[in-house]
Protein backbone atom coordinates (compact mmCIF):
# COMPACT_ATOMS: atom_id res chain seq x y z
CA UNK A 1 0.00 0.00 0.00
CA UNK A 2 1.45 3.33 -1.09
CA UNK A 3 1.04 6.26 1.29
CA UNK A 4 0.55 9.66 -0.29
CA UNK A 5 1.42 12.92 1.45
CA UNK A 6 -1.66 14.92 2.54
CA UNK A 7 -0.79 17.85 0.24
CA UNK A 8 1.17 18.06 -3.00
CA UNK A 9 4.72 19.29 -2.58
CA UNK A 10 5.07 23.02 -2.98
CA UNK A 11 7.11 24.08 -5.99
CA UNK A 12 10.51 25.54 -5.27
CA UNK A 13 10.43 29.18 -6.29
CA UNK A 14 13.48 31.32 -6.97
CA UNK A 15 13.49 34.52 -4.88
CA UNK A 16 15.56 36.44 -7.45
CA UNK A 17 13.95 35.24 -10.70
CA UNK A 18 11.88 37.88 -12.48
CA UNK A 19 8.29 36.69 -12.78
CA UNK A 20 5.73 38.03 -15.26
CA UNK A 21 3.04 40.52 -14.37
CA UNK A 22 0.38 37.85 -14.85
CA UNK A 23 2.20 35.41 -12.56
CA UNK A 24 2.64 38.14 -9.92
CA UNK A 25 -1.04 39.09 -10.12
CA UNK A 26 -2.06 35.43 -9.73
CA UNK A 27 0.34 35.05 -6.79
CA UNK A 28 -1.20 38.09 -5.06
CA UNK A 29 -4.78 37.18 -5.96
CA UNK A 30 -5.22 40.36 -7.99
CA UNK A 31 -6.00 41.07 -11.61
CA UNK A 32 -3.23 42.25 -13.93
CA UNK A 33 -5.15 45.52 -14.38
CA UNK A 34 -5.19 46.13 -10.61
CA UNK A 35 -1.45 45.51 -10.44
CA UNK A 36 -0.95 47.94 -13.35
CA UNK A 37 -3.00 50.62 -11.57
CA UNK A 38 -1.08 50.09 -8.34
CA UNK A 39 2.19 50.42 -10.24
CA UNK A 40 1.00 53.64 -11.89
CA UNK A 41 -0.09 55.10 -8.55
CA UNK A 42 3.03 53.92 -6.71
CA UNK A 43 1.17 51.73 -4.23
CA UNK A 44 2.12 48.28 -5.44
CA UNK A 45 5.13 46.04 -5.05
CA UNK A 46 8.54 47.10 -6.35
CA UNK A 47 8.88 46.06 -10.00
CA UNK A 48 11.63 45.55 -12.55
CA UNK A 49 11.34 47.38 -15.86
CA UNK A 50 12.55 44.76 -18.32
CA UNK A 51 11.91 46.84 -21.43
CA UNK A 52 9.82 49.82 -22.51
CA UNK A 53 6.70 47.64 -22.62
CA UNK A 54 7.38 44.88 -20.11
CA UNK A 55 7.73 44.72 -16.34
CA UNK A 56 8.31 41.90 -13.92
CA UNK A 57 8.48 41.18 -10.21
CA UNK A 58 10.84 39.24 -7.98
CA UNK A 59 9.31 36.89 -5.46
CA UNK A 60 11.17 38.63 -2.66
CA UNK A 61 9.63 42.00 -3.69
CA UNK A 62 6.15 40.46 -3.72
CA UNK A 63 6.63 38.87 -0.31
CA UNK A 64 8.04 42.09 1.14
CA UNK A 65 5.02 44.00 -0.14
CA UNK A 66 2.61 41.46 1.35
CA UNK A 67 4.37 41.67 4.73
CA UNK A 68 4.23 45.49 4.61
CA UNK A 69 0.45 45.29 4.20
CA UNK A 70 -0.12 42.67 6.90
CA UNK A 71 -2.13 43.75 9.95
CA UNK A 72 -2.76 42.19 13.36
CA UNK A 73 -6.24 43.63 13.81
CA UNK A 74 -8.88 45.61 11.96
CA UNK A 75 -7.97 48.63 14.11
CA UNK A 76 -4.49 48.56 12.55
CA UNK A 77 -5.95 48.58 9.04
CA UNK A 78 -7.73 51.95 9.21
CA UNK A 79 -7.03 53.86 6.00
CA UNK A 80 -6.34 57.52 6.63
CA UNK A 81 -7.37 59.99 3.97
CA UNK A 82 -6.20 63.57 4.31
CA UNK A 83 -4.99 62.96 7.86
CA UNK A 84 -8.43 61.83 9.07
CA UNK A 85 -9.25 58.27 10.06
Amino acid sequence: MKVRPPFPAAPILDETRIYSEKWAADFLGLSSRTLQNMRKDGGGPIFVKISERRVGYTLSALRTWVVSRSMRSTADSTVKLGGVA
